[in-house]
């Protein structure tokens, strides 16, 4: 994602507007694009400063281009590129070295005008000797720990010129929430898609069932106003997929904007043609239900089968959408949660949702060092370290089955 110094919007009527490009006004940015992958494709070798020039001249006859639009096309192709670098205390340490070996030999010139001075090539050639390396690798690593002069290795790129552009309208987009203190979905389809996303974010929410669908409630540490843009980045984590969802509407109330005491809002729908840089939806909200899901498998085990994809259930409007379902084949149903080692703030808030739930038939999975600020819900519990294992789980299960 871009960082606060390449994010470019602005303010109208009490909005904001994320700098976006559209066909209409900036059709002629795909050949800009096109440059610009071209430049990284091959740029194996040329350094991260020379690779940024190249990029900034493109734009130096257009008029309609900040210089943080430019700032921001220059990370977005960063982000897709592998540079070298070494450690910052092995290139100090390497400079202190060949400067001390250097020292002595001053003043360095092309060719000695005097006997006070010293050729620079035979100070190079012995220094690499003492050293036991090429000056060309000695040189290459001399300022490793400089990000502008890190060289690039390989460039994963993008798909297309105008992949590259509809990465940027999405990053400016995530970047406008960094300073969002909450914010609410309205979805009318693929909700599941937007709850895994929240999950996978550690996203603090609840979830409210409305006439045309659901809406989502985000809101935490960042409504407190801690002046950290924490919790806002993890809301512009759900952006990439829910772009790749269908009717929805964002809105965001974001915090002191600038040098204004307003909080204006980020109102963004489906209808806004947003595209989104991920390929397909997300399957699991975690590693843990992705790797609980493979290891269960497909099979019944004592009767038992997983569903994945879980209805919600109700308390009045209020909606809870477990992880998984268990389904024996006499009938009986199970809804499966699983609680890791979030933030505190987030286990609070999950602990209030399971307590309203509380008349479900549930078992929950949660991280060990979590155990005892579930233990008082009057669940099921299965602890577990870092995996969760079947055999407490089929265990735990049998005691929702009718005694006969």
């Amino acid at each position: 994602m871009l960082t606060k110094a390449e994010a470019l919007s602005e303010i109208q009527k009490g909005r904001v507007l994320p700098d976006k490009l559209t066909k209409a006004k900036h059709g002629h940015y795909v050949g800009y694009a096109a440059e610009m992958l071209r430049i990284y494709s091959e740029g194996a070798g040329v350094t991260r400063e020379e690779l940024h020039e190249a990029v900034e001249q493109l734009f130096w006859t257009e008029q309609d281009c900040p210089a943080r639009r430019v700032a921001a096309f220059c990370k977005l192709l960063d982000d897709k590129a592998d540079f070298d670098g070494a450690e910052g205390d092995a290139a100090a340490q390497l400079r202190m070295r060949v400067f001390g070996l250097a020292a002595p030999k001053h003043p360095l010139v092309q060719e000695p005008a005097s006997l006070l001075e010293t050729r620079e090539s035979e100070v190079k050639t012995a220094i690499a000797a003492e050293l036991g390396r090429p000056w060309h690798d000695i040189e290459r690593a001399l300022f490793g720990d400089v990000i502008a002069l890190h060289r690039l290795n390989s460039f994963h790129g993008y798909d297309s010129p105008e992949a590259l552009l509809s990465r940027y309208n999405e990053a400016q987009l995530q970047a406008v929430l960094y300073a969002a203190t909450e914010m609410s979905i309205v979805a009318r389809d693929d909700y599941k898609a937007i709850i895994r996303a929240a999950k996978l974010s550690h996203l603090m929410h609840s979830v409210v069932r409305r006439d045309d669908g659901f809406e989502f409630i985000f809101d935490g540490p960042a409504s407190l106003l801690r002046e950290t843009q924490r919790y806002g980045i993890s809301m512009a984590n759900v952006i990439p997929t829910l772009l790749l969802c269908d009717d929805w509407e964002l809105r965001a109330t974001v915090r002191k904007f600038r040098s204004t005491n307003r909080q204006p809002q980020l109102i963004v729908t489906s209808r806004d043609r947003y595209r989104s840089s991920l390929k397909a939806l997300p399957e699991f909200d975690s590693v843990m239900e992705s790797r609980f899901s493979e290891k269960w498998g497909s099979i019944t085990r004592e009767g038992w089968g997983l569903k994945r994809e879980s209805e919600p259930r109700f308390i009045g409007q209020k909606a809870f959408f477990p992880d998984f379902t268990f389904t024996h084949e006499t009938g009986v149903k199970v809804l499966f949660e699983i609680v890791g080692h979030w933030t505190r703030e987030y286990l609070a808030a999950k602990k209030k949702t399971l307590e309203e739930f509380k008349d479900e038939p549930l078992l929950l999975a949660v991280k060990e060092d979590s155990t005892e600020a579930f233990g008082d819900l009057g669940m099921a519990v299965v602890p577990f370290k870092s995996v969760i294992k079947l055999e407490p789980v089929v265990t735990a299960l049998r005691s929702f089955l009718p005694i006969t």
